[in-house]
């Protein structure tokens, strides 16, 4: 029997061998997967189901900003246009919900007058200094992507409409507890008794329905201890003070740290909740008795009370160190990239350019010298290329990274017009809505920012003659102003007529085997291929169908 009580000590010391052992194991796992990750396309990864479900959240932060960032943000039609959701889900390489929330509301402020140079600096060092930035990867997955984190923004911008209403009875009531608790214990008076067990049972009740109400809030406060202690480790250590920290970060984490500490013990208990830890539950629900979370809740509000300022200082700068990382694997995975020059005139110069979301892109220049008309057939490429300078636009003045061999280019302001649908609920139909759209751009060029707009198949919601008279307008209008527009268009005739004021630019097809194929070659000039009859033939349509429309086309009736 001694021998063993004598195995017992081994028994735990082996044990507890046994555990370090796995947890390095695990670790070294989770560090081979950061180590194949970077560099991948995030819409290739495990996770990124999960991330398109968990989109609400992740626009939580860009919401609650908007209104303070200025006019010439990207407006909700452009994102919509450019198809900038799935842009994001293209560059979203980021470890933590910071990250996510900072990279999709950075991606609406593009801003080409900003100061890149720290920005490089950083780039250069996650693509240099592997064992770093895995360190770094490992502290903001620490910080993690938990749905309840996402509130966090909003707990922090509305702290003081946060706050748990009448305190001063919950502690009427904590005191009541403990004397009923003190009452039973030395009278074990049976009235004494069931006064404490009401009392139970009303402070239950209670904590039950504050919990219910505030619930995302205090688990999204458990996020606040990670922010610092990340936030303390790059400012602690000599390699990393210099390319992140700056005096307003360094002061703000300073004063957050003794807060921190005080949230970190009271996020323990929650995470346990989270991840359904029975004892933790049995826990929680005692210290709800207590109505201990409600008061320290309160007392936390009260301490982040003027640091408002301070917590968003620190979450955006951890954001932009998590947006960092995911552009420098952005880099990592494209066929080619350039830093884009910044220029003081209306010009534009790609070489090689692509669109980011085509796994297998053929490459176009594109250097205008003043707006251009781009002509061509159906499915030829006009709308994925004129997204493609946008979308360009857009990630080289937020991630200063352009999908091209070289780009020079202004801080253009970048709008567009394109997706336009008929809105049913509202009864407006397709031509008032395209007409709003193309306002909207009329009334940015009186700003000082000059404008780069892409609008696809300009007024093709009204009848030909009255189109082809408006869009002459428009486009002599935008001419005349501090802009640069791309236009694609089925006109060749509108091309052609102003093919003076305008460059005019086209993609090509060609009939091979009854089969329409493109090569979305850019190509200089007035593109004259129509290719709307042979797409009925290819596709297999009726025979009486295609002869007919060639005959009516022959004729000069104008179907295409």
């Amino acid at each position: 029997m001694e021998f063993l009580y004598g195995l017992i000590p081994v028994a735990v010391i082996m044990a507890a061998v046994w555990g370090r052992i796995q947890q390095n194991r695990n670790r070294k796992k989770q560090e081979e997967r950061r180590i194949a990750e970077f560099g991948m396309d995030p819409l290739k990864m495990p996770d990124a189901k999960r991330r398109k479900q968990r989109f609400d959240e992740i626009r939580i932060y860009y919401e609650s900003i908007q209104n303070q960032l200025p006019a010439d943000r990207i407006d909700e039609t452009t994102w919509n246009d450019l198809d900038m959701d799935e842009v994001f889900y293209r560059l979203d390489h980021t470890r933590s919900f910071i990250g996510e929330q900072t990279l999709y509301a950075k991606l609406h402020e593009p801003d080409g007058k900003m100061d890149f140079s720290k920005w490089e600096e950083q780039l250069s060092f996650y693509e240099k200094e592997e064992k770093e930035r895995l360190k770094m990867e490992e502290m903001l997955e620490g910080i993690g992507k938990s749905r309840e984190d996402y509130y966090l923004p909003t707990f922090l911008l509305n702290a003081q409409n946060l706050k748990i209403e009448h305190a001063a009875l919950y502690r009427v009531l904590q005191l009541l507890l403990a004397a009923g608790l003190l009452g039973s214990i030395f009278t074990r008076h049976p009235l004494v008794i069931a006064a404490l067990i009401l009392n139970a049972l009303v402070n239950l009740t209670l904590y039950s329905i504050a919990k219910w109400k505030y619930e995302v809030y205090l688990y999204s406060l458990g996020s606040v201890k990670q922010l610092v202690g990340f936030g303390k480790m790059l400012i602690s250590r000599p390699e990393f003070n210099r390319l992140f920290a700056d005096p307003e970060t360094e002061t703000a984490i300073k004063k957050l740290e003794p807060m921190g500490r005080l949230i970190g013990n009271f996020q323990m208990r929650k995470r346990g909740v989270v991840t359904g830890d029975i004892l933790e539950i049995l826990r929680d629900y005692l210290w709800g008795v207590t109505l201990w979370d409600i008061t320290q809740y309160n007392w936390i509000m009260r301490l982040l009370d003027g640091k408002q300022k301070e917590l968003l200082l620190l979450y955006e700068f951890v954001g932009q160190v998590d947006i960092g990382i995911a552009a420098a694997s952005f880099r990592k995975s494209v066929p080619h990239y350039c830093v884009p020059q910044f220029t003081e005139d209306n010009r534009m110069h790609m070489t090689e350019l692509y669109h980011p979301l085509l796994e297998k892109p053929v490459y176009n220049d594109f250097a205008p010298e003043k707006n251009c008309l781009i002509t061509g057939a159906n499915a030829s490429g006009k709308s994925t290329f004129i997204k493609a300078l946008a979308v360009n636009a857009i990630i080289g003045q937020t991630l200063h990274t352009c999908c091209a061999k070289e780009a020079y280019m202004p801080a253009f302001r970048i709008m567009s017009s394109m997706a336009v649908r008929d809105d049913i609920l509202s009864g407006e139909s397709y031509y008032m809505k395209e007409v709003r759209y193309l306002k909207r751009i009329m009334d940015a060029l009186k700003e000082e920012r000059p404008v780069f707009c892409v609008i696809d198949e300009i007024l093709r919601g009204t009848n030909t003659a009255e189109r082809f008279a408006a869009s002459e307008a428009i486009l002599r209008y935008l001419e005349k102003e501090s802009c640069l527009a791309v236009v694609a268009t089925h006109d060749v005739e509108l091309a052609a007529k102003l093919s003076g004021l305008y460059e005019c630019y086209y993609f090509d097809s060609s009939i091979r085997e009854a089969d329409v194929r493109f090569d979305y070659r850019l190509r200089k000039g007035i593109g004259n291929t129509r290719n709307a009859i042979e797409l009925l033939d290819s596709l297999g349509f009726p025979e009486e169908i295609v002869r007919d429309a060639r005959s009516f086309a022959a004729a000069g009736t104008p179907l295409v």
